[in-house]
């Protein structure tokens, strides 16, 4: 199987997604990475990309892979994977901290707050006190982004219903960044989905100190997916 994977919302295009890669090649999964627009390069640069910018590269990505092929999203990345599974054939759709809904109550007064805090510091998304100070992704981001965000959020409710593939959603049990994840799960069209939670990861859960059994947990449910598709 083809995978994508989508990092999320001011991730590294690569090394938020910690060991999973890497586990995923070794188990003969082929994996494309892109970056998002915003992403890769410095925090401003997210103020000239639109939410439609992320999901046209993650699309344009998604369809230059072969068939079978699936995707895999943590965060933002979860929202624009099931909008992906739902308007594509999929094998498999994995959701890691999808996010559903931002936990800071003045997420959703972004868009009006810009003019007064024109940037906020990166979440605290890493449990682990010595990973978090390793933590590759942007820190800090433009407020007027998180509209782009907030905009997508709303849009993927009516989205997930219409996903029929074969579905993963993981749980970070010390998530101090998004939450919704179980109605994120529920709101599937996939007969077959299963949940699983990492108590002791916070958000990154591929940077936090479960990150190496969360890798291994994907693969072996892209494994056992894969062979019963065959």
């Amino acid at each position: 199987m083809h995978l994508l994977l989508l990092h999320g919302f001011t991730s590294h295009p690569v090394l938020t997604l910690g060991p999973l890669p890497g586990v995923l090649r070794e188990a003969g999964f082929a994996v494309a990475q892109p970056a998002l627009p915003g992403h890769g390069t410095r925090p401003e640069d997210l103020l000239r990309v639109r939410w439609q910018d992320w999901l046209a590269t993650a699309e344009e990505a998604y369809l230059a892979l072969p068939e079978p092929r699936g995707v895999v999203g943590l965060s933002m990345g979860a929202l624009l994977a099931a909008h992906l599974a739902a308007a594509h054939p999929t094998r498999a759709l994995v959701a890691l901290a999808p996010a559903f809904s931002l936990k800071n109550p003045l997420a959703p007064l972004a868009p009006y707050l810009a003019w007064l805090i024109p940037r906020f510091p990166g979440p605290n998304s890493v449990e682990d006190p010595a990973l978090r100070k390793q933590n590759p992704n942007y820190p800090y981001f433009p407020t007027r982004a998180v509209g782009e965000l907030l905009h997508l959020m709303r849009l993927t409710p009516g989205v997930l219903p219409r996903v029929k593939a074969p579905a993963l959603v993981v749980e970070a049990g010390r998530d101090r960044v998004v939450q919704g994840v179980r109605r994120y799960h529920a709101l599937l069209g996939s007969p077959e989905k299963a949940y699983r939670v990492f108590p002791e990861s916070g958000h990154d859960l591929l940077l936090d100190r479960n990150r190496q059994a969360v890798a291994e947990a994907v693969r072996d449910w892209l494994i056992d997916i894969s062979n019963r598709l065959q």
